[in-house]
C-alpha cells in the first residue's frame, strides 16, 4: 500500500514512520515520531497482519479505556501506540532470550542483555504531539539502553514494511 508517493524507495527520506529524535534518559527512551502520510490509528486489517508476526501483543497490559490489555483497543488505536507496545514486546522478548527479528528490520544477530532478568517491568507511553502533522512522542522503559534503540529501529521498520507492503 503506498501513501502520497511515500515507500517508493524504501529509505528514511520515503518510509511512513520515521524517528525524528531519540533521547536516552536514565532507564528510558524518548522518541519524537513523525508518522507522515500513515494511518493515524490501526485497523483490524493492519492488527491482523500484526498479529501474524507478533501475536503476543493482543495479551499486553495496557492501560486503557475498554479493558485491561492491549486487545481490548488493538483495533482502532493510534499507531504510535502500536509503535510502542512492538518496541516493549522486543525488549521483553530480548530479556527473556527470545529476541528475534521482525520483517522490514535488518538482519542481525540477537542482542544479548547482560545479567538476570530486569526487575521491573519494560512499559511505555505514547501520545500525539500533533495529530494533524502526524507527530508523536513515545517513551519506553529499558534495562538495556542497546536493546531499546534497536527494538525501535526494527519495530519502526517493520511497520513501515506493513505500511508499505
Amino acid at each position: 500500500m503506498t501513501h502520497d508517493g511515500a515507500c517508493a524507495g524504501g529509505d528514511a527520506l520515503t518510509d511512513l514512520v520515521r524517528v525524528e529524535r531519540m533521547e536516552v534518559r536514565r532507564g528510558h527512551l524518548v522518541c519524537r515520531v513523525a508518522f507522515g502520510a500513515a494511518p493515524r490509528v490501526t485497523s483490524p486489517q493492519l492488527m491482523s497482519r500484526v498479529l501474524a508476526v507478533v501475536p503476543t501483543l493482543a495479551q499486553h497490559a495496557c492501560v486503557n479505556e475498554r479493558g485491561t490489555t492491549f486487545a481490548a483497543v488493538m483495533d482502532c488505536t493510534p499507531l504510535p501506540h502500536l509503535l510502542e507496545h512492538l518496541v516493549v514486546d522486543l525488549q521483553v522478548r530480548a530479556e527473556s532470550g527470545q529476541w528475534f527479528t521482525l520483517p522490514g528490520a535488518a538482519p542481525s544477530v540477537s542482542p544479548h542483555v547482560a545479567g538476570t532478568m530486569h526487575d521491573r517491568p519494560i512499559v511505555g507511553t505514547s501520545e500525539w504531539l500533533d495529530e494533524a502533522a502526524g507527530i508523536a512522542r513515545i517513551d519506553v522503559s529499558f534495562a538495556d539502553d542497546l536493546v531499546a534503540l534497536r527494538a525501535m529501529r526494527d519495530s519502526v521498520a517493520f511497520l513501515n514494511k506493513l505500511l508499505c507492503g
